[in-house]
């Protein structure tokens, strides 16, 4: 026979374990997967910076990582977890900001001139001969010349690394890839390069400190409530991605 648990001394009221295994399954792990994407993304410089339209493509809001039918779980998560929910806002808070230093950043790149030089000669006659290329269509596709420059500028506002031959413009980037990233020590870009590292930094820190606080109480949780950290039949809440 199940022996019902005690109400610690002082308290009124107190979760239990079907609470908690509703926490797991579907706040804190989706949160923390979420997390760890971003934290990777961040430290590698990617901020994953969108153009068009402006966005920050996989670096979003707490609330993002949880599914519509579970936010009255995250809802009361934070509310009886305080430190969780100030943790959450500092984290989201951190988010247009960034935003707004990758929109600079990318608008000074694609008004400099020398930048604009760079992407002329790579894609000069010439250029494309020396690559094995017909025209501009097999790089970016049906995008007129000055979306093309808006592309690339992103990858630089990104720091993307080499890409894999299955995307578009692959050979362009990886031959001028140097060429274009040294665009940011121009005087009038790397002020707004720094200011969106400066950005990124501290939303990274905001993420480690709100993955520290979350896998600290999902062990305190765990232990006390006897739930494991995911069940074999819990769903994945979010796919693995790769950049």
């Amino acid at each position: 026979m199940a022996v019902a648990r005690k109400r610690p001394a002082g308290k009124e009221k107190q979760v239990g374990p079907n609470i908690v295994r509703a926490w797991f399954d579907s706040v804190v792990n989706p949160v923390l997967q979420g997390l760890e994407t971003e934290r990777e993304l961040l430290r590698k410089g990617n901020w994953t910076w969108r153009f068009r339209p402006p966005g920050l493509e996989v670096i979003h809001p707490v609330r993002a990582y949880v599914q519509p039918t579970a936010y009255a779980n995250l809802k009361q998560f934070t509310q009886l977890n305080r430190e969780a929910g100030q943790r959450i806002d500092l984290h989201d808070s951190k988010i247009p900001l960034l935003l707004d230093e990758c929109a600079k950043l990318h608008r000074a790149i694609v008004r400099d001139e020398s930048f604009r030089e760079l992407y002329y000669g790579a894609t000069s006659p010439d250029a494309l001969c020396e690559l094995n290329v017909r025209d501009l269509s097999e790089w970016f596709g049906a995008y007129p010349r000055e979306d093309q420059l808006e592309i690339l500028a992103q990858y630089v506002t990104n720091s993307v690394g080499d890409l894999g031959l299955y995307y578009t413009g692959a050979r362009l980037w990886n031959r001028y890839r140097s060429d274009f990233l040294k665009v940011r020590d121009r005087p009038e870009i790397h002020k707004h390069y720094q200011s969106t590292a400066k950005a990124g930094d501290s939303l990274l820190g905001e993420v480690h400190r709100l993955v520290q606080l979350l896998e600290e109480k999902r062990l305190e949780l765990s232990l006390e409530y006897d739930q494991p950290y995911v069940m074999a039949t819990s769903p994945v809440a979010l796919p693995e991605r790769s950049f």
